[in-house]
């Protein structure tokens, strides 16, 4: 894959693609967790698995996280992150536009699909165990503890903790050690902890639309929660479906094939239904 800059009047997103964007497939967006993750390396194992033939493949650092530049407006609201996600999400190319985030970012999305009108149409959403703000209302000290260590860290100047995805290639895992380094307590790190729970409180009782079909991936570790809370991404649509694997929180990193072919299929299948309406439309038009 390749990195490529995508600039909007929010910022200037870097981006890893396909090395052909073709205007007629699909594209797969992908989307990291909170913080200062990249995309790229979170699914790096995925993306060996999806067929670049058949995908257009597109994973996105958010502003300030990753090796996407600073945004415009520092303040991390819901606001700002569904303005900056909308703005990208209207220069993607391809046929079809599918998305898939990881934990916090489908805050984010479900924000971004819940507006009307925009500028591009979703055909399908993959939360890979998606953040649900009703889970967050019952774990706000999560969050709250989360924001105490990270300014603790910062002010002591103590590196923090990242993720960092244990099936990188020993170049990349001294590439992500050295970025996360870099931006570990960042302000924009901490201000997105900070506006954390003002955010799962804005898109309490939010749900994704019932027009559009839904994959929830979620893992084992947090499938309780689910059960006892709901999940806003699994909704009433007939291509809506939902899996539970066996694991913790990135299911990406233990289940990359797996999840690979979970979201082909999905998306497969959603194309293939497209077309078959299509074609009955117009033999019933003749």
């Amino acid at each position: 894959m390749k990195k490529i800059y995508l600039k909007t009047s929010k910022g200037t997103f870097t981006c890893f693609s396909t090395e052909q964007i073709s205007k007629s497939n699909p594209t797969i967006v992908f989307f990291p967790a909170m913080g200062i993750n990249s995309a790229y390396l979170d699914f790096y194992n995925v993306f060996n698995f999806l067929d670049e033939k058949k995908f257009n493949l597109l994973s996105v650092d958010m502003l300030g996280s990753g090796f996407s530049a600073d945004p415009v407006y520092r303040p991390r609201t819901l606001e700002n992150y569904s303005e900056e996600i909308s703005k990208l999400l209207a220069q993607v190319p391809g046929s079809k536009l599918f998305i898939v985030s990881h934990s916090f970012s489908a805050i984010y999305l479900l924000n971004v699909i819940s507006q009307k009108p925009t500028t591009f149409k979703i055909s399908g959403f993959i939360g890979i165990d998606p953040t649900s703000s009703e889970i967050m209302i019952h774990h706000q000290n999560d969050l709250e503890n989360n924001l105490a260590e990270a300014k603790k860290n910062r002010e002591s100047n103590i590196e923090m903790d990242a993720d960092i995805n244990p099936g990188l290639p020993d170049s990349l895992i001294s590439q992500a050690q050295d970025l996360y380094r870099r931006k570990s307590g960042n302000p924009f790190e901490i201000n997105e902890l900070e506006e954390s729970i003002k955010t799962i409180k804005k898109t309490e009782k939010m749900k994704i639309n019932s027009n559009l079909p839904t994959l929830s991936i979620l893992s084992s570790l947090n499938y309780p929660n689910y059960v006892k809370w709901g999940n806003p991404y699994f909704n009433q649509n007939n291509s809506s479906f939902q899996v539970v694997l066996n694991g913790h929180h990135f299911l990406q990193w233990l289940h990359p094939q797996l999840i690979a072919n979970l979201i082909s299929v999905f998306n497969c299948s959603l194309i293939n239904s497209a077309k078959t309406r299509t074609e009955e439309e117009n033999n019933g038009a003749r």
